[in-house]
């Protein structure tokens, strides 16, 4: 008869194994959800950042579309539409009250024609035009011309005695009509335009 050979007891597992793999799970799993919410920000940001890009568009497309309606329409025609603020009792503001509210009192909406309408806000852009009065196409420096005629309000050109009276106007636009529910970047514009 042949004897077995005699073979230690196995030694009993401590659970050592199951252990680590559990923490290697919970560190693998903590790395995950941290990945995912660091792209789920990154992804609101492009979002906003995009957001705010398409309403800034949105904004400078209408005012071109004022400044074309300053160009193409007589002076007396439009200073009897628009809010005068050449008088010493006008309450004109650079940024009227209702900017940033729903009320759409005094301010145009523009028809976006060939701006992308799925990249719009809830409603069309919008303008206002303000009349500033008549201002001479001199710098305030007294001279025809300057090294930044923009900076000095100059149109350039004429000596003191040859200069031309312009309308001057303020054009507020801005990227649509807010509204309670819109949660839409508003972007507003302002430039002072020379007409006719």
């Amino acid at each position: 008869m042949k004897h077995a050979a005699l073979t230690p007891p196995p030694h009993r597992q401590q659970g050592i194994a199951l252990i680590m793999a559990i923490i290697l799970l919970v560190i693998a799993s903590i790395a995950g959800l941290s990945g995912i919410r660091k792209t789920s920000l990154q992804e609101k940001l492009a979002g906003n950042l995009y957001d705010r890009a398409i309403a800034l568009q949105a904004a400078e497309l209408a005012l071109q579309a004022a400044e074309k309606r300053i160009v193409e329409t007589a002076r007396d025609t439009l200073i009897a539409s628009v809010p005068n603020c050449s008088t010493a009792d006008s309450t004109c503001l650079a940024i009227p009250a209702n900017t940033f509210q729903s009320d759409a009192t005094g301010w145009t909406s523009v028809d976006i024609g060939s701006f992308n309408q799925s990249l719009k806000a809830s409603s069309n852009p919008q303008y206002l035009i303000q009349y500033l009065g008549l201002k001479t196409s001199n710098a305030s420096t007294g001279t025809g011309q300057s090294a930044n005629p923009l900076q000095y309000g100059a149109t350039g050109g004429g000596s003191d005695n040859e200069s031309q009276e312009n309308a001057t106007y303020r054009i507020i636009a801005r990227s649509s009509q807010p509204t309670t529910h819109n949660d839409r970047s508003i972007a507003v514009v302002s430039s002072l335009f020379r007409g006719n």
